[in-house]
């Protein structure tokens, strides 16, 4: 009977994390969608300053009054949360201007794809454990993977995406950006897992790992006139004020459940339907003209980023079985 019941609880947080991670998904893609349009005539560094400066506002106190004891781990291992918010700051404001620059299916492809990617790398230089290796199986579906953002950069460079053709240097510079915006959140979420080890609670890193983006996105708008001219929408404010907690500041909070709840794989998975999804919202935004193109590598790179999950399970599994515990 007790194993019933831990299952049945294990059943229903799976459940849960897997809601959680449909929602974050669903909601990170109308980000996406309704920011990409936003910055076309509005400084992405505005957004960030205030969305992120809203984010600490609203998370500080929750994180005071819950886990107090998260911030003597703070205070003690600051060296790390500056690392952090460096990183979080590059990768978040990266995002938001490749959004301005290419389709935003595109930038998701780049930006969720490069992690598993870059994990490796990452674990080895900045990780407190030894990085995995990959299996025999798993070489053919991340050289897929890598293939599926290569493509992703060519749609974008040749001018077949939804935004269609643009100088090859504002093509050039949104892959980039997408690209590397997608390292520094792979870096930043694996030092954060390190703070969390540590006994630092999500919430409480939630409410201080923003304020890099903060201080970034007020210094880069300050050196810039043009990014200064246009740092707040001149019209329908109290709405973009609106979308920021709600595609920005909430989804924050539904990432960190349904990652806590549910499995890699099931967020992977979930994760995986992003582009198709945006590539939805897109054709109802109707800003940007449909691209068979880019649907056809969302498709390729949802198919890889869920088999690279499967893979990597399977690998797990394998490894727990052969070196049971005692």
């Amino acid at each position: 009977m007790p194993k019933i019941e831990v299952r049945s609880s294990q059943a229903r947080g799976e459940g849960a994390g897997f809601l959680a991670s449909l929602a974050f998904t669903t909601l990170a893609s109308v980000r996406d969608v309704y920011f990409g349009g936003v910055f076309q005539s509005t400084s992405p560094l505005g957004v960030a300053a205030v969305a992120f400066t809203l984010c600490s506002l609203l998370f500080l106190p929750i994180a005071l009054a819950r886990n107090p004891g998260s911030f003597r781990v703070l205070r003690h291992r600051w060296r790390e949360l500056l690392r952090i918010n460096v990183t979080t700051g590059l990768a978040w404001i990266s995002f938001f201007f490749a959004l301005r620059t290419i389709e935003p299916l595109l930038v998701q492809i780049l930006f969720a794809g490069v992690g598993p990617l870059t994990v490796m790398w990452v674990d080895r230089y900045v990780g407190v454990t030894p990085p995995a290796r990959l299996s025999q199986a798993e070489r053919p579906i991340y050289l897929g993977l890598l293939v599926s953002l290569a493509l992703a950069a060519a749609i974008a460079v040749a001018g077949l995406s939804g935004a269609g053709p643009q100088p090859l240097a504002t093509a050039l510079l949104g892959v980039a950006l997408a690209t590397g915006a997608g390292v520094s959140i792979s870096m930043s979420t694996v030092l954060c897992r390190r703070l969390n080890d540590a006994g630092v609670a999500p919430t409480a890193l939630v409410s201080v790992r923003f304020v890099g983006a903060v201080v970034l996105a007020v210094a880069l708008a300050l050196s810039s006139r043009h990014e200064l001219s246009t740092l707040w929408p001149r019209s329908d404010r109290a709405f973009v004020l609106g979308a920021m907690l709600l595609l920005i500041v909430f989804p924050i909070f539904v990432s960190q459940v349904g990652i806590s709840l549910a499995s890699p794989l099931t967020v992977r998975a979930v994760l995986a339907l992003g582009p198709v999804l945006i590539f939805g919202l897109q054709l109802v935004e109707s800003r940007l003209s449909p691209s068979p193109y880019s649907l056809a590598v969302g498709v390729l790179y949802g198919i890889f980023a869920v088999s690279a999950a499967l893979a990597r399970r399977r690998q797990s599994a394998l490894s727990v079985a052969t070196f049971p515990t005692p």
